[in-house]
């Protein structure tokens, strides 16, 4: 198997949001794109020769998963991470963001509360809101070295206070780049199970855990954190294939799996993509090598782009990285607006990230950066980024 990293590869041209939408989402061309979570290695050779083999026999007919996909899915568990979900608890989806959609719209109704913990990946808001579902706000703490963690007094006053019916648990957390220990998540299990709030656990970038850390899946550490929760996965960010459609959601509970399925046949969604069914099957069985690999170099990029902002901007402050490849840097000592630092960001350093404010309020004055792409075009953002923000 190739194990290429460091070419850089032209994907313009291929209706990329992340390459292809600068005009549509106003921005400027010649900005270096570094904000969506879509990674810039090409797939892993499994994949694509799966999906060949796939394109070769000429059917794209409805497709439908058997048993033994299911299996695949609880096998890469077990291997990656030590939770063997019994295959029957898999239901899939065509996304993460779709899955959690149809979870709060299954389990909650009109008015009722949702719990997310700021800053957090965006959509947990937005999803909410739409669906008439009525947000609280959990924000996280952030101590003096930019370390962050959840305030428990204040997460099960929130709870009280507000008849949470269910928590968005981001795990490893986007932005943040927590990876939670197992004491931290056993406290999110208690105080929710001890107040009937159902555990939604986003755990997409599960397999992007570095030195010092391990991700634990919420529901293998006890079964009755297992029976009152759902899992979410997906092979889309591991493997950079969002765009073919296919995730999972892991539920115990019978009636949530029913429900949630009966909600997606509902709206249509009856059968899953043969393409996303293919890549899945190749990622999740003969692909670990190239994971081990990815995971490596993604780490080293993160361990370059901390140390490059330490000693050449030593204004800007990267919290340390546990998980995911998704930096969070701290902008707040240049003393900015929001509108002078989306001006340094974009007209002088010539950068698309993501504002830290659209994370939640707390987010306010941080950037999100994506180091999943060649240290090459790392290196590039950051000379960028040291001439506007240094002169």
């Amino acid at each position: 198997m190739k194990l290429d990293f460091d070419t850089v590869y032209d994907r313009r041209g291929t209706n990329s949001l992340k390459w292809d939408f600068f005009r549509e989402r106003h921005h400027s061309s010649d900005e270096l794109p570094l904000w969506v979570a879509d990674m810039d290695f090409r797939a892993a050779d499994p994949i694509v020769k799966a999906l060949r083999d796939t394109a070769d026999k000429g059917f794209f007919g409805y497709t439908v998963e058997k048993y033994e996909d299911k299996k695949i899915v609880s096998d890469w568990l077990l291997r990656r991470h030590g939770y063997a979900p019994d295959p029957e608890y898999i239901v899939f989806a065509p996304g993460v963001v779709y899955a959690l959609t149809m979870a709060v719209q299954a389990y909650t109704e009109k008015d009722d509360a949702v719990m997310i913990s700021e800053p957090v990946y965006y959509p947990f808001s937005t999803l909410v809101g739409d669906n008439s579902r009525r947000l609280v706000r959990n924000v996280l703490l952030k101590d003096e070295a930019g370390h962050y963690s959840i305030d428990f007094d204040l997460f099960e006053k929130q709870i009280i206070d507000n008849d949470v019916k269910l928590y968005i648990l981001c795990s490893p957390h986007n932005p943040v780049g927590r990876v939670w220990t197992e004491d931290e998540l056993k406290k999110i299990g208690d105080i929710c199970l001890s107040h009937g709030v159902t555990v939604l656990s986003d755990e997409i970038h599960a397999d992007f855990v570095y030195e010092g850390s391990r991700h634990i899946p919420f529901a293998s550490i006890s079964p009755e954190f297992e029976e009152h929760s759902v899992t979410f996965t997906s092979p889309s960010k591991t493997f950079n294939t969002a765009g073919l459609q296919i995730a999972e959601i892991i539920a115990k509970d019978r009636n949530k799996r029913v429900s949630v399925k009966k909600l997606m046949n509902r709206l249509g969604y009856m059968e899953i993509p043969v393409m996303g069914l293919a890549a899945m099957r190749a990622a999740y069985t003969v692909c670990d090598e190239w994971v081990d690999a990815l995971v490596a170099y993604i780490y080293e990029n993160m361990v370059f782009m901390e140390g490059y902002l330490s000693e050449s901007i030593p204004a800007l402050h990267m919290t340390h990285p546990e998980g995911t490849y998704l930096p969070w840097v701290d902008f707040s000592a240049l003393g900015l607006s929001v509108q002078e630092l989306e001006g340094l960001v974009r007209d002088k350093a010539k950068l698309w990230l993501d504002a830290g404010y659209i994370f939640g309020e707390s987010g306010s004055g941080y950037q999100r950066f994506n180091a999943a792409c060649p240290r090459e075009v790392l290196v590039r953002a950051m000379e960028q980024l040291k001439q506007a923000v240094n002169g």
